[in-house]
């Protein structure tokens, strides 16, 4: 048996007021399109604006242009979408 890691893609967790969902992206998937997949599965207004944070450290907003990576994002890291 072989396990294979893709050391480019995250799997995480994301929790909404409309409910979990839990999906893989590419580390290098910039906030502003993880919010994009997050308003397109749970079918959320378009013109909403959204934040997304890490449950573990909600103090600490991500930027619409930066990437999983810069955050660290690691596998099974549960990320909370906020509207603002």
């Amino acid at each position: 048996m072989h396990i294979f890691f893709v050391v480019n893609q995250v799997t995480v967790k994301l929790k909404t007021t409309k409910g979990d969902w839990e999906t893989t992206f590419q580390k290098s998937t910039r906030v502003k399109d993880v919010i994009l997949a997050l308003k397109v599965h749970f079918r959320l207004p378009k013109d909403s604006k959204f934040s997304l944070y890490k449950q573990t450290s909600p103090e600490i907003g991500f930027e619409p242009d930066r990437a999983l990576v810069n955050y660290n994002v690691k596998d099974g890291d549960i990320l909370v979408l906020k509207e603002v």
